[in-house]
């Protein structure tokens, strides 16, 4: 049972913040170059029966790394008449890290140098006996980063955004924050942040956005963009979909859905794609869209006038579920990579079942995308737990999060990215995906990224097998089969059996394709089997082309494909991009045999 009376202290004000974040250091004031004091007694400086000992002190450097070492020099001068004794405790946000003593004799001056290493990150007040020297930041040294890791990001937590359970929104969450009830908006807590994910190896935080003007939108710009820090990570935006449209799916051959998303596109090369510290890849302004399958109708027309409105072309990285056929969704047509936020099911998968599930998706993915034409960035998570979520009703079967599980979708993760890898997430409490440090894992989670994801080595993935194409002359839309259907797929062929033979006639693959089959893999222009007591089957479609992969292919035989066409056309079979055999499926059902060779 969580302890609620922790919960109750850790809600901090903006004002108790300042002392309580650990690493964050007070702000309390503007810099100061220089200080002199001419008495200390009450701050435990140095003393004299004449109060006659003058100080003047100043900063070598105003930045350094967590374990560096601070430098503070300067002249000490005893204008009285008799020697006195001099202590000068050297303090980083109130906090003594040494302490110099000795005696200064009559009319003597004397330089100091004092040194001292910080033990906390942030930008803390600097003292000497208990006067203001100026101001440190103190930054987190990241770690031997090999690969660009970026992780999604919420600036959601406060009044008036999110303030659930009388502003103890944590509670909403089966984990507590070691920050608490904390404010997105707070600067300690944006500097906090931004220090945990040097200290992770993060580069990158794709940030929720929810349109101009919007709560999300004033934050992300006002606040995180404008904190003095923002430069030192990497920024984008990710598109909240459904809270941009609020329909599902999202016809974009209807004008209304195409004027949303020209007019985001226009705001956002406005006001954030130009900016120095916005992500790029390939030299482009990175554009996350989440929950991209639901775009339908028009997707490349509209998504053409957006690009035109924003005045730049977007790396746009569309976000489909885990392990779906690339093919299958409109949005690849432009899309630059492909991803999924979330790669669990919430359907009760156990652990080692979800790691299965991560492996083989992110294989197939990884083995069809040269096909589709998109790069591929793979995702790691430590679980996903929304039981304690109140304000928005969800029946979810958990994945308990743990350190253990996080490495190991980390390390399936990292082996399928030839580029930048993603992390959901790092602040999204109330599924209990966040890796930012918790009271129940502590800092754990930094140290899984640090260590598994940003610099560990990678050793690519070996591809056996071999792979053909199916290239089918139409696509069907399912309308046209089922009028009761408004927004369906596209069918190519309804595919019963697979059978391929080698020029002896010898059967090396005989498939039910309904059943699956360990030894044959669908890599795109499919969806996912379909049964009924009679039968099975998989539609083929989404594209043109159905890329299958097997262990091997004989040098000559055929390949035969038993099934039902939506309609007459023409079929191509296709080895390495050479044209192998032609044939013409006649509308309904039918067996058809292409050569081999």
């Amino acid at each position: 049972m969580p302890d609620l009376s922790r919960r109750r202290a850790l809600k901090l004000s903006s004002t108790s913040l300042l002392a309580a974040l650990a690493g964050c250091g007070g702000r309390t004031g503007e810099a100061k170059n220089t200080s002199t004091s001419e008495s200390a007694t009450e701050t435990g400086g140095p003393t004299t029966e004449e109060s006659a000992v003058q100080t003047e002190f100043s900063l070598e450097e105003s930045a350094l790394l967590k374990g560096g070492e601070l430098v503070v020099t300067g002249r000490v001068e005893n204008t009285g008449s008799s020697s006195t004794e001099v202590t000068l405790p050297l303090a980083v946000n109130g906090r003594t890290i040494t302490t110099h003593s000795f005696t200064l004799g009559a009319g003597e001056q004397r330089e100091i140098t004092l040194t001292g290493s910080p033990t906390t990150t942030g930008t803390q007040p600097i003292t000497v006996a208990g006067t203001h020297v100026g101001e440190v930041v103190v930054r987190a040294e990241r770690p031997d980063i090999v690969r660009d890791v970026g992780a999604h990001y919420y600036p959601w937590y406060g009044a008036p955004l999110h303030d659930y359970r009388g502003g103890e929104w944590s509670l909403e969450s089966p984990s507590t924050p070691v920050l608490g009830n904390y404010d997105s908006t707070n600067p300690d807590v944006i500097e906090q942040h931004i220090d945990w994910c040097r200290q992770a190896g993060i580069s990158w935080l794709n940030v929720s956005w929810w349109g101009r003007n919007s709560g999300h939108d004033r934050r992300f710009r006002e606040d995180i963009l404008g904190h003095p820090r923002s430069d030192e990570l990497d920024w984008s935006v990710l598109y909240e979909t459904v809270g941009q449209f609020g329909v599902d799916p999202i016809d974009l051959s209807d004008e209304t859905n195409q004027r949303q998303l020209v007019n985001d596109f226009e705001y956002l090369g406005e006001h954030y794609f130009d900016r120095d510290s916005y992500k790029r890849i390939d030299g482009r302004p990175v554009l996350y869209i989440w929950v991209a399958r639901l775009f339908h109708g028009d997707v490349a027309a509209a998504y053409e006038a957006a690009v035109e409105a924003a005045g730049v072309r977007p790396y746009l990285i569309a976000s489909v579920p885990a392990a779906s056929g690339l093919g299958t969704h409109p949005i690849l047509e432009v899309a630059d990579a492909v991803t999924t936020y979330n790669p669990y099911t919430v359907s009760g998968r156990t652990a080692d079942e979800f790691i299965d599930d991560l492996q083989s998706g992110y294989e197939k993915w990884y083995r069809s995308s040269e096909y589709v034409g998109v790069d591929v960035i793979p995702t790691a998570m430590p679980g996903f737990d929304d039981t304690e979520l109140t304000h928005d009703q969800r029946d979810n079967v958990p994945l308990e999060p743990s350190a253990e599980r996080y490495e190991r979708s980390a390390d399936v993760a990292r082996h399928y990215a030839d580029g930048p890898v993603l992390v959901t997430s790092f602040n999204e409490w109330y599924e209990d995906t966040a890796i930012e440090p918790s009271e129940d894992h502590g800092e754990a989670y930094l140290d899984v990224t640090a260590e598994a994801l940003a610099a560990a080595e990678r050793s690519p993935p070996t591809i056996d097998g071999e792979t053909f194409v199916l290239s089918f002359g139409k696509l069907i839309a399912e309308s046209e089969m089922n009028p009761d259907i408004e927004n369906g797929r596209q069918f190519s062929f309804m595919l019963d059996e697979l059978t391929i033979r080698d020029d002896d006639g010898q059967a090396r693959i005989d498939l039910d394709v309904g059943t699956g089959s360990e030894t044959v893999e669908f890599l795109l222009g499919s969806y996912g089997p379909e049964s009924t007591e009679e039968n099975t089957w998989r539609w083929l479609g989404g594209q043109r082309d159905t890329a299958i992969d097997v262990p091997s292919l004989p040098d000559a035989g055929e390949i035969e494909i038993s099934g039902l066409a939506p309609a007459e056309m023409d079929v191509a079979l296709k080895v390495d991009g050479d044209v192998h055999d032609k044939t013409t499926l006649a509308e309904g059902s039918g067996s058809y045999r292409l050569e081999l060779g």
